[in-house]
């Protein structure tokens, strides 16, 4: 009788360990997927070219903000933190259907500027959901 009841713990322990295995998120790769899409949208803003900054966005996200709305934002960006230098990744989060990378920006005003972006995959394709500079 012991031996049944060990039996069934082990079998119960087995199967709830496979419950709750997570498949490990790979954040080199997600980096390594959207350094060309953050390459090219940093290329659009130092070059004050909306289309270039916003080749990545998604639909939504591209239709509220509209080219008038870059153009102001950017007159005030170029002041400070300036034209962007480089960026350095300093974390990197799953969500569903995307992530969310943090970086350290490099500017010309400024060496330490936040960059939050979130990307989402859209069509088999990564676009930029949200950007946000801090």
């Amino acid at each position: 009788m012991k031996k049944l009841i060990v039996f069934f713990i082990l079998c119960f322990i087995v199967l709830i360990a496979g419950c709750t295995i997570i498949k490990d998120f790979d954040k080199e790769s997600a980096v390594k997927l959207t350094d060309p899409i953050m390459d090219k949208t940093m290329e659009g803003l130092n070059e004050n070219n909306y289309e270039k900054f916003t080749a990545y966005y998604t639909e939504p996200y591209k239709k509220s903000f509209p080219e008038s709305a870059f153009l102001r934002f950017t007159e005030g960006f170029y002041k400070n933190p300036g034209k962007y230098i480089s960026r350095e990744v300093y974390d990197v989060k799953q969500i569903e259907n995307g992530f969310i990378i943090h970086y350290k920006g490099i500017f010309e005003n400024r060496d330490n500027v936040a960059i939050t972006v979130t990307f989402e995959l859209s069509n088999g394709v990564y676009k930029i959901k949200k950007i946000r500079f801090y």
